[in-house]
């Protein structure tokens, strides 16, 4: 018996004794006068063996079979290792067939021995949370996170994302080695091409989002602005704004996506064998639509994205541009290389000028020109001229460029340019 039904049993026989009322006895209890009185006549005919609850050493009906536990148990053993239990279960009820709850996953798991490696102590919160835009496409918020995607020991991969903060919806994503600004325009041009152009993007202060360079005194007295970054221009010509976060608690979304991706996204490409940027790449857009259609809420009201009327080439929107001034051929210079206009372009003007030249992702120069975009193509740059040194020891006067000496017509080389000649490609110094 339990400590409870040992006192049931005690206050009933005192009850039936004579020595308690039943008011005293519902009172020391805690149960009603009527319950009381049941319990009463229960007793008088079966004794103690009455107050024992009836389902005692019955197994339920609704239980979980014996091999059921087995199998949940041996799937995350051999299988689902490296998953969470949500995730877990998830997975149980969608690919193995077998319709249990996650407290059920729990128990089972935990009287094995198991925790989910998502049991931590929750830290109180310490920043108080910014409600959310009230449509779809009024604000993105954008990040990147290095780690190792594909497995411990197998290499770190970084991830770019956008997330709306509207809905939660992961907009778009890319994977690259190091965090750059193709991996965040190719993530941009995913989301954009599905959802439509956000009207703002909340990121960190990376130079990838915004330029160093300050501005001095009399520029600011001028009213001169501080120049964009590279993806600026882009963001710029796209009319989308951009806001910068001072601390990464300010865009607590995108950074409470990475360790839903870490847990979740990381164990499913193990699942499908991924194991290189590549196919992570052609794999994401499944795996984020079914990671959005978990998590994502419902916006206020309706989006407010802006519709693309034209495509857009997002390698030479977010392309590296730099000024350069033409050499008097129309030549540029460019990483130690020479450049020219492509063909069907050389008759526009491009004689010592300045101009803004872009390089794409993919390593194509542009220049731009007032009547539009001209390719450039790499030539070979044009050897120095020559110096050519006369022997030590020489005189002064006979150390001139062999293309400054005259030979009169009619008369061929002088004694004197016969020497000269002998004496820089033949003959060797004096001892």
């Amino acid at each position: 018996m339990s400590q409870k039904e040992l006192k049931r049993v005690k206050v009933i026989s005192s009850l039936c004794s004579g020595n308690m009322s039943n008011s005293d006895a519902a009172l020391a209890l805690g149960i009603c006068t009527r319950q009381i009185i049941r319990l009463k006549k229960k007793f008088m005919v079966a004794g103690d063996a009455a107050l024992i609850h009836g389902n005692r050493n019955r197994r339920p009906k609704h239980r979980i079979g014996d091999d059921i536990r087995a199998d949940v148990l041996r799937l995350f053993q051999e299988k689902y290792y490296d998953f969470n239990f949500s995730h877990f279960t998830d997975l149980l009820n969608e690919k193995e067939g077998i319709s249990v709850s996650r407290a059920s996953v729990a128990r089972i798991l935990a009287a094995a021995g198991i925790v989910s490696k998502k049991h931590v102590r929750r830290r109180p919160k310490l920043h108080r949370g910014r409600p959310r835009k009230v449509a779809a496409g009024m604000l993105w918020q954008t990040d990147a996170t290095k780690f190792e995607w594909f497995g411990k020991g197998n290499g770190y991969a970084t991830l770019h994302a956008y997330i709306d903060d509207a809905t939660n919806i992961v907009a778009g994503a890319f994977f690259t080695v190091n965090e750059c600004m193709h991996g965040y325009a190719e993530a941009l041009r995913r989301g954009v091409e599905k959802y439509g152009l956000p009207m703002e993007i909340y990121s960190d202060r990376h130079t990838i989002f915004r330029s160093t360079k300050k501005l001095s005194a009399d520029e600011v007295a001028e009213g001169e602005k501080l120049p964009l970054s590279d993806f600026g221009e882009g963001l710029a010509e796209l009319g989308i704004g951009q806001i910068f976060a001072l601390s990464p608690e300010a865009k607590g979304r995108i950074e409470r996506l990475w360790g839903t991706l870490q847990d979740r996204l990381a164990a499913e490409m193990r699942l499908m064998g991924i194991s290189d940027i590549d196919a992570a790449n052609k794999a994401l857009p499944k795996l984020i639509a079914k990671h959005n259609r978990k998590f994502a809420v419902k916006a206020q009201e309706k989006v407010a994205y802006v519709p693309l009327q034209q495509k857009i080439d997002f390698d030479l929107l977010f392309s590296h541009r730099e000024m350069r001034r033409t050499e008097h051929s129309g030549t540029i210079s460019y990483k130690g290389c020479c450049y020219r206009p492509a063909e069907g372009n050389l008759d526009l003007d491009f004689k010592r000028k300045k101009f803004e030249v872009q390089e794409t992702h993919c390593g194509k120069l542009f220049l731009v020109h007032e009547k539009g975009l001209v390719e450039m193509d790499k030539v070979e740059k044009p050897a120095p001229p020559v110096t050519l040194k006369l022997p030590s020891g020489r005189k002064q006067h006979s150390q001139r460029p062999m293309n400054r000496l005259r030979i009169i017509p009619g008369k061929g080389p002088s004694r004197k340019t016969l020497l000269l000649l002998q004496i820089t490609h033949v003959m060797p110094p004096r001892k």
